[in-house]
């Protein structure tokens, strides 16, 4: 999936799982093929409903392996607190790719080939605490 349909199914998630637009959506016709989402005949003949499926919902879903990465780029593998936020690899990883493209981590690429991973806000909601404040989140160390 890419960041558009996964923005997109989130949106429909958030909006009674519906998300109506042009049938012929090269975005959400991908996701039918795959089983990720439905589709349904919409009001006008060239529009339809998208449905998230519930093979859509897990997709959307972070991993248990996932998780533990992101724990451990806040630094709360080893503190109840998070007190920074990196992660970084020599080179690009899968997981931590499906996590950017999710919204849950950013990165950031050097020429000789490393790449610093960062948790973003809704990934630092996502394992330490749901309302964690956007003051909170910058005052991080990184």
């Amino acid at each position: 999936m890419n960041k558009v349909q996964i923005e997109d199914m989130e949106h429909a998630l958030r909006n009674g799982n519906r998300f109506y637009t042009k049938s012929d959506s090269k975005n959400w016709n991908e996701l039918v093929e795959i089983g990720f989402a439905s589709k349904h005949p919409g009001w006008e003949e060239d529009m339809a409903y998208f449905r998230v499926t519930n093979e859509g919902k897990e997709a959307l879903k972070l991993t248990d392996y996932q998780l533990g990465k992101l724990k451990h780029c806040f630094g709360l593998d080893y503190s109840k607190k998070p007190y920074r936020n990196y992660y970084q690899t020599n080179g690009e990883n899968e997981e931590w790719e499906d996590m950017c493209n999710k919204g849950y981590a950013e990165k950031q690429a050097y020429d000789n080939g490393t790449i610093n991973y960062f948790g973003t806000l809704k990934g630092l909601r996502m394992v330490f605490r749901k309302n964690t404040s956007q003051k909170y989140f910058e005052a991080i160390d990184a």
